[in-house]
């Protein structure tokens, strides 16, 4: 995990982790254990997240005047971690070709270049057209996860990989830090979760 990254809610850094491992090892091993025998049980303790906004300008006023930073706990962010670390290398032969972020040996740049080229030959046909630029407000909250456990299964993917992808989503709970404290915990009922190392590629 890269130094200098915000503390999770427990107050951990990843420079605490590497400084203390031989003390704390024991019981992060224990821990995986657990999670890798699919035994869920405390799990959501460990996958809670604190979100803190951050104002983009002086004089922010409205919700959008604000960038939501989430406070992932360490052990969590460690799992998602490990588990997109598995899953990065099978994404190339996935997805599409159409798709370049998030995939490793690819460039969102190529995208950019195909749009110019796109646009210039178009505009050298001289003939009426249409070039459409669409995004998706909020994406990564609109992912669904019925749908997303049933591709992974289409994929490929075992019963053993959705489950720890099911209970990674399934446990997870967001504090919103309101002057300082943190709210009551809002529990997820479908998304990804921003800052998840392992978000952008199930959304890939």
């Amino acid at each position: 995990m890269p130094a200098g990254k915000g503390p999770s809610p427990d107050g951990f850094t990843a420079e605490f982790l590497v400084a203390c491992w031989e003390t704390i090892k024991p019981d992060f091993l224990m821990a995986f254990d657990k999670f890798h025998a699919m035994n869920g049980r405390g799990l959501q303790k460990l996958n809670e997240a604190l979100l803190l906004l951050l104002p983009k300008r002086a004089d922010a006023h409205s919700l959008f005047d604000y960038r939501p930073i989430s406070l992932i706990h360490i052990f969590a962010k460690l799992v998602a971690k490990l588990l997109s670390l598995r899953l990065a290398p099978r994404l190339n032969t996935m997805v599409s070709t159409n798709q370049s972020a998030f995939i490793a040996g690819r460039c969102i740049h190529d995208n950019y270049l195909l749009v110019q080229q796109t646009a210039c030959l178009l505009h050298n046909l001289k003939a009426p057209r249409t070039l459409l630029k669409l995004d998706i407000a909020r994406a990564f909250d609109s992912v669904s996860w019925p749908f997303l456990l049933q591709l992974l299964q289409h994929l490929g993917f075992g019963p053993r990989w959705r489950e720890w992808i099911s209970m990674l989503l399934s446990t997870a709970s967001t504090r919103v830090l309101i002057n300082g404290h943190p709210g009551p915990p809002i529990d997820h009922a479908h998304g990804l979760r921003q800052g998840d190392p392992v978000s952008p590629m199930l959304f890939t």
